[in-house]
Protein backbone atom coordinates (compact mmCIF):
# COMPACT_ATOMS: atom_id res chain seq x y z
CA UNK A 1 0.00 0.00 0.00
CA UNK A 2 1.35 3.53 -0.91
CA UNK A 3 0.77 6.29 1.37
CA UNK A 4 -1.97 9.01 0.42
CA UNK A 5 -3.34 12.18 0.74
CA UNK A 6 -6.75 12.50 1.08
CA UNK A 7 -9.65 14.97 0.36
CA UNK A 8 -13.11 13.63 1.12
CA UNK A 9 -16.63 15.72 0.68
CA UNK A 10 -19.78 14.61 1.36
CA UNK A 11 -23.37 16.59 0.09
CA UNK A 12 -27.09 15.67 0.58
CA UNK A 13 -29.28 18.60 -1.03
CA UNK A 14 -32.73 19.54 -0.24
CA UNK A 15 -35.68 22.44 0.94
CA UNK A 16 -35.04 23.35 4.13
CA UNK A 17 -38.11 25.97 4.19
CA UNK A 18 -40.26 22.78 4.58
CA UNK A 19 -38.34 19.88 5.57
CA UNK A 20 -38.76 17.53 8.48
CA UNK A 21 -38.25 17.79 11.48
CA UNK A 22 -35.58 15.71 12.57
CA UNK A 23 -33.80 16.17 9.06
CA UNK A 24 -29.98 16.65 9.08
CA UNK A 25 -28.42 19.39 8.00
CA UNK A 26 -24.79 20.83 8.13
CA UNK A 27 -21.60 20.10 7.32
CA UNK A 28 -18.40 18.73 8.78
CA UNK A 29 -14.54 17.99 8.26
CA UNK A 30 -12.23 15.60 9.74
CA UNK A 31 -8.18 14.50 9.73
CA UNK A 32 -6.49 10.98 9.19
CA UNK A 33 -4.29 8.57 6.81
CA UNK A 34 -5.51 6.16 4.18
CA UNK A 35 -4.06 4.53 1.45
CA UNK A 36 -4.93 2.60 -1.98
CA UNK A 37 -4.03 0.82 -4.90
CA UNK A 38 -4.51 1.21 -8.95
CA UNK A 39 -4.39 -2.59 -10.19
CA UNK A 40 -6.33 -3.74 -12.50
CA UNK A 41 -8.79 -4.68 -12.84
CA UNK A 42 -10.14 -4.60 -9.02
CA UNK A 43 -7.85 -1.56 -6.87
CA UNK A 44 -8.62 -1.11 -3.11
CA UNK A 45 -9.14 1.81 -0.88
CA UNK A 46 -7.99 1.45 2.47
CA UNK A 47 -8.58 3.78 5.69
CA UNK A 48 -5.92 4.04 8.74
CA UNK A 49 -7.37 4.20 12.31
CA UNK A 50 -7.43 7.54 13.91
CA UNK A 51 -9.25 9.84 12.27
CA UNK A 52 -10.93 12.93 14.02
CA UNK A 53 -13.13 15.57 13.01
CA UNK A 54 -11.13 18.99 12.73
CA UNK A 55 -11.98 21.49 11.38
CA UNK A 56 -15.25 23.74 10.29
CA UNK A 57 -18.36 22.23 11.74
CA UNK A 58 -22.13 23.49 10.81
CA UNK A 59 -25.58 22.77 11.04
CA UNK A 60 -27.12 19.73 13.31
CA UNK A 61 -23.41 18.09 13.76
CA UNK A 62 -22.52 21.61 14.98
CA UNK A 63 -24.83 20.58 18.03
CA UNK A 64 -23.38 17.06 18.82
CA UNK A 65 -19.68 17.22 17.20
CA UNK A 66 -16.37 18.96 18.23
CA UNK A 67 -12.89 19.62 17.14
CA UNK A 68 -10.64 16.37 17.96
CA UNK A 69 -13.62 13.74 18.23
CA UNK A 70 -13.06 10.32 16.62
CA UNK A 71 -14.39 9.38 13.06
CA UNK A 72 -14.25 6.13 12.34
CA UNK A 73 -13.86 5.24 8.36
CA UNK A 74 -14.41 1.92 6.99
CA UNK A 75 -12.31 -1.10 7.99
CA UNK A 76 -10.80 -3.51 5.49
CA UNK A 77 -9.95 -2.67 1.90
CA UNK A 78 -13.06 -1.17 0.01
CA UNK A 79 -12.45 -2.95 -3.81
CA UNK A 80 -13.07 -0.40 -6.88
CA UNK A 81 -12.56 -0.06 -10.66
CA UNK A 82 -12.29 2.73 -12.97
CA UNK A 83 -15.58 4.18 -13.72
CA UNK A 84 -18.80 3.47 -12.10
CA UNK A 85 -19.75 1.10 -9.45
CA UNK A 86 -22.33 -0.16 -7.40
CA UNK A 87 -20.89 -1.74 -4.48
CA UNK A 88 -22.84 -3.63 -1.54
CA UNK A 89 -23.95 -1.32 1.02
CA UNK A 90 -20.57 0.25 2.61
CA UNK A 91 -20.96 2.59 5.45
CA UNK A 92 -18.18 4.41 4.80
CA UNK A 93 -17.92 6.48 7.93
CA UNK A 94 -19.53 6.88 11.70
CA UNK A 95 -18.54 9.59 14.44
CA UNK A 96 -20.14 9.08 17.95
CA UNK A 97 -20.62 12.46 20.74
CA UNK A 98 -22.58 13.69 22.90
CA UNK A 99 -24.80 10.86 22.10
CA UNK A 100 -25.68 11.05 18.63
CA UNK A 101 -23.99 8.58 15.67
CA UNK A 102 -24.00 10.13 12.30
CA UNK A 103 -23.18 7.78 9.52
CA UNK A 104 -22.52 7.97 5.85
CA UNK A 105 -23.74 4.77 3.51
CA UNK A 106 -22.30 4.77 0.02
CA UNK A 107 -24.95 3.88 -2.70
CA UNK A 108 -22.80 4.20 -5.78
CA UNK A 109 -19.70 6.27 -6.88
CA UNK A 110 -17.42 6.90 -10.42
CA UNK A 111 -13.88 6.19 -9.13
CA UNK A 112 -10.99 7.94 -11.60
CA UNK A 113 -6.91 7.92 -11.11
CA UNK A 114 -5.52 10.95 -12.75
CA UNK A 115 -1.42 12.83 -12.48
CA UNK A 116 -1.86 15.62 -10.57
CA UNK A 117 -1.27 19.05 -12.02
CA UNK A 118 -1.18 21.31 -9.33
CA UNK A 119 -4.31 22.96 -9.90
CA UNK A 120 -6.64 19.91 -8.45
CA UNK A 121 -7.33 20.00 -4.58
CA UNK A 122 -5.10 17.75 -2.35
CA UNK A 123 -3.04 16.95 -5.56
CA UNK A 124 0.54 17.88 -6.06
CA UNK A 125 2.24 17.97 -9.73
CA UNK A 126 3.25 14.57 -11.25
CA UNK A 127 1.50 12.59 -8.23
CA UNK A 128 -0.99 9.81 -9.21
CA UNK A 129 -4.13 10.70 -7.14
CA UNK A 130 -7.61 9.14 -6.93
CA UNK A 131 -10.85 10.75 -7.35
CA UNK A 132 -14.40 8.92 -6.29
CA UNK A 133 -17.86 10.89 -6.50
CA UNK A 134 -20.96 9.59 -5.98
CA UNK A 135 -24.16 9.29 -4.02
CA UNK A 136 -25.47 7.86 -0.62
CA UNK A 137 -27.53 8.63 2.80
CA UNK A 138 -26.50 10.09 5.90
CA UNK A 139 -28.22 8.95 9.17
CA UNK A 140 -28.23 10.20 12.49
CA UNK A 141 -29.20 7.95 15.49
CA UNK A 142 -29.19 8.57 19.36
CA UNK A 143 -30.24 11.15 21.19
CA UNK A 144 -32.28 12.10 17.91
CA UNK A 145 -33.68 9.81 15.10
CA UNK A 146 -33.12 11.49 12.41
CA UNK A 147 -34.41 10.97 9.06
CA UNK A 148 -32.25 9.57 6.72
CA UNK A 149 -31.09 11.81 4.11
CA UNK A 150 -30.06 11.15 0.42
CA UNK A 151 -26.28 12.86 -0.42
CA UNK A 152 -23.24 13.10 -2.78
CA UNK A 153 -19.64 12.67 -1.88
CA UNK A 154 -16.35 13.47 -3.27
CA UNK A 155 -13.17 12.00 -2.10
CA UNK A 156 -9.41 12.83 -3.25
CA UNK A 157 -6.27 11.03 -2.32
CA UNK A 158 -2.64 11.54 -4.02
CA UNK A 159 0.90 9.86 -3.48
CA UNK A 160 3.08 12.13 -1.26
CA UNK A 161 6.33 10.97 -2.22
CA UNK A 162 8.72 11.29 1.17
CA UNK A 163 5.95 11.11 3.92
CA UNK A 164 5.86 9.22 7.14
CA UNK A 165 2.94 6.36 8.01
CA UNK A 166 1.33 9.32 9.32
CA UNK A 167 0.43 10.37 5.51
CA UNK A 168 -2.63 12.84 6.08
CA UNK A 169 -5.99 12.69 5.59
CA UNK A 170 -8.52 15.07 5.08
CA UNK A 171 -12.39 14.99 5.00
CA UNK A 172 -15.39 17.40 4.85
CA UNK A 173 -19.39 16.88 4.85
CA UNK A 174 -22.50 18.29 4.62
CA UNK A 175 -26.39 17.33 4.47
CA UNK A 176 -29.90 19.02 4.65
CA UNK A 177 -33.31 16.82 4.17
CA UNK A 178 -34.96 16.08 1.25
CA UNK A 179 -39.02 17.32 1.52
CA UNK A 180 -41.70 14.96 0.75
CA UNK A 181 -43.55 17.08 -2.24
CA UNK A 182 -47.44 16.15 -3.29
CA UNK A 183 -47.85 15.38 -6.73
CA UNK A 184 -50.61 17.72 -8.07
CA UNK A 185 -52.74 14.83 -8.84
CA UNK A 186 -52.52 13.87 -5.50
CA UNK A 187 -53.57 17.48 -4.34
CA UNK A 188 -56.36 17.43 -6.96
CA UNK A 189 -57.97 14.22 -5.89
CA UNK A 190 -57.11 15.58 -2.01
CA UNK A 191 -59.39 19.03 -2.86
CA UNK A 192 -62.08 16.59 -4.33
CA UNK A 193 -62.31 14.73 -1.82
CA UNK A 194 -62.87 17.29 0.64
CA UNK A 195 -65.34 19.49 -1.56
CA UNK A 196 -67.52 15.66 -1.47
CA UNK A 197 -66.85 15.84 2.08
CA UNK A 198 -68.38 19.51 2.48
CA UNK A 199 -71.55 18.50 0.24
CA UNK A 200 -72.69 15.40 2.52
CA UNK A 201 -71.88 17.48 5.70
CA UNK A 202 -74.41 19.59 3.85
CA UNK A 203 -77.40 17.93 3.28
CA UNK A 204 -77.15 15.99 6.68
CA UNK A 205 -77.26 19.12 8.37
CA UNK A 206 -80.90 20.35 5.94
CA UNK A 207 -82.48 17.20 6.34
Amino acid sequence: MIKRLVVFTALAISSAAVAHADSISGFFSAVGTDSFTTTTPISTLTFAPGSTVAGAIGGTFATYLTDGNPITFASGAIPFVQGNNVPPSIQIFSTTEAGETFGFTIANFNASTVMGTGTTTGCLTGNVCLTITGLGTFTGTGTVAYTPTPGTFQFTSQYVAGQPVATLTSFSASTSAVPTVPEPASLALFGTGLVGLVGIARRKLSA
